[in-house]
């Protein structure tokens, strides 16, 4: 049995690592918002994570609270397919023409160059929401 506590804090450990990568990747973009390949993983990491961490606690003896764990189950889906969308658009605005910021203007004459909003700027907003409103459910809602 102590085994299973042992591995429960580990994937815990895990678990929390993802959400800070999450959240860490945003704040580090925070002045142009984009959804990097980092914040992707951290949602990966905190989805496989999350249900090794049910399958751990269905197969303990205390009481699961399933409404709690389908309403983190579904935000964290959700938090990586708009990981994954922002990811993909991230990737095509990189490899495009867009990654390039033109002058204002077309001249060269000390005009002031026009600012390209990233492709991905939204759901980068959405995958740092998702994120902090799961840590919300998991702290408050019993």
């Amino acid at each position: 049995m102590i085994r299973m506590e042992i591995l429960r804090e580990i994937l815990l450990a895990l678990h929390l690592i993802g959400m800070a990568i999450i959240v860490g990747g945003y704040f580090t973009l925070i002045r142009s918002p984009k959804v990097a390949p980092g914040m992707l993983h951290g949602a990966y990491l905190q989805l496989i994570t999350g249900l090794l961490l049910l399958t751990i606690a269905e197969m303990g003896d205390g009481d699961v609270n399933h409404m709690k764990i389908g309403i983190k189950l579904l935000i964290a889906i959700l938090v990586t397919v708009f990981a994954f969308i922002g990811n993909k658009k991230q990737k095509a605005f990189a490899a495009g023409s867009g990654a390039n910021v033109a002058p204002a203007g077309g001249g060269t004459d000390g005009a002031v160059a026009t600012a390209v909003k990233n492709p991905s700027a939204t759901m980068a907003h959405l995958v740092f929401a998702g994120a902090i409103i799961n840590v919300l459910v998991a702290v408050f809602v019993h």
